[in-house]
């Protein structure tokens, strides 16, 4: 019996919509025809969401091997471990946006917005102070020409 599937990538790249969709009998059968159509290499995991009787269920799935497809389940979430470390001391790309989404999120700063706000007020008194000079000197200007 067909059951209609969908697939997308998770690991490493991340979709944002469904890359492929059709029927197939298993969801390891529907996971080979998407991995073979899109080539991708192992280590590349991925979610399968099929429409069967029993409503949808998800299934994350990772590429363990190519000649044939061989998959293997994972949990959500996790993502598959890093290459192993090369032997300069330098960190790898990937490991740097590890670190750079592992740290905490820190909250925005209000003294920039508080500066501005001084900044605005000084420009309002001043030019409040220039305004009222100009008319009183405007004012005596008149009378001492009439």
């Amino acid at each position: 019996m067909l059951v209609k599937f969908a697939a997308k990538r998770t690991w490493p790249e991340k979709a944002s919509s469904w890359e492929h969709e059709g029927d197939a009998d298993t969801v390891e059968a529907f996971a080979a025809e998407f991995a073979a159509i899109e080539q991708l290499p192992v280590d590349t995991e991925m979610v399968v969401m099929s429409k069967g009787d029993g409503g949808p269920s998800t299934q994350f799935l990772k590429v363990v091997g190519t000649s044939p497809y061989a998959f293997e389940p994972v949990e959500p979430g996790k993502q598959a471990p890093a290459p192993a470390a090369s032997s300069s001391d330098e960190p790898s790309q990937e490991q740097e946006q590890e670190q750079e989404e592992d740290q905490p999120v820190a909250l925005p700063s209000l003294s920039p917005v508080i500066s501005m706000l001084w900044y605005m007020g000084k420009v309002a008194v001043i030019a409040t102070v220039v305004i009222a000079t100009l008319a009183i000197l405007i004012s005596y200007l008149k009378s001492w020409l009439a």
